[in-house]
């Protein structure tokens, strides 16, 4: 039974008001009544426990209780750049990306691509998001960007540690040294068949790294999911070393 609820409007006159779905959700599928207590998050990193004090149809309002939820920090900021799978793998890779702390999911457009999803799929899945959310206990909702073509990410300025998932790269626990506070870091995969030379060269032209996930081939979606667990761990054990990157 689920105890968390995704509330993205403050309170008003000191009520929280949940949106239609969540409220419906609370009520008929969960099954609280007034008295209850659950935990509300906005996406944003707030969170706080709460009491059912009404329950209507479509409305449920309730009323902060205690101190807010301390948010979980991650331990840098991870962009996750990827080409995309066929099928619904692409829905269990943006369910999966949520959940272990990437920050944002940046949809890309390469050489080689087959699927190139429609902005209509694309709202579809930032629901996902939200459920997964509320399952995994994260209180700020991974940003899904709309669709980027490889070129222009790669000229996309601002970017602190880019990283390129190319086989023969270095290992990811080599990564280069970056400033600390304020770590960002951008993996890119791409589609099956990795990316084309010509994309290789203007990545490693803009100073991306190449670094090697596996000594096997993934898929797309794993290559996503390994990549990103394997950053935020490294960035993790150098962040309790409190020694930057390298």
């Amino acid at each position: 039974m689920s105890s968390r609820f995704y509330c993205p409007d403050p309170p008003r006159d000191g009520r929280f008001r949940l949106g239609a779905e969540e409220a419906r959700h609370l009520a008929r599928v969960s099954r609280h009544v007034p008295g209850d207590r659950v935990v509300l998050f906005d996406g944003q990193g707030f969170a706080t426990t709460a009491r059912v004090v009404a329950i209507g149809k479509d409305r449920v309002e309730l009323i902060a209780e205690g101190e807010p939820v301390p948010e979980a920090v991650p331990p840098c900021s991870l962009s996750l750049a990827t080409a995309i799978p066929k099928g619904d793998r692409f829905d269990w890779l943006v369910e999966k990306a949520t959940e272990i702390g990437v920050d944002r999911l940046i949809p890309l457009v390469t050489d080689r691509s087959v699927v190139d999803p429609r902005e209509s799929k694309l709202d579809r899945l930032r629901r996902t998001i939200v459920e997964a959310c509320k399952q995994s206990g994260r209180n700020r909702l991974m940003t899904l960007e709309a669709v980027v073509a490889w070129r222009d990410l790669v000229l996309r300025p601002g970017l602190e540690v880019r990283l390129v998932a190319r086989p023969g790269g270095q290992m990811p626990g080599r990564l280069p040294r970056v400033p600390r506070p304020g770590l960002s870091v951008i993996l890119a995969v791409g589609s099956e068949g990795g990316f084309s030379p010509a994309e290789e060269d203007l990545a490693d032209s803009r100073g991306w790294h190449p670094i090697r996930l596996s000594h096997n081939l993934l898929r797309v979606e794993t290559a996503g999911l390994a990549g990103a667990a394997i950053i935020l761990a490294g960035c993790e054990e150098r962040d309790d070393d409190d020694d930057g990157l390298g």
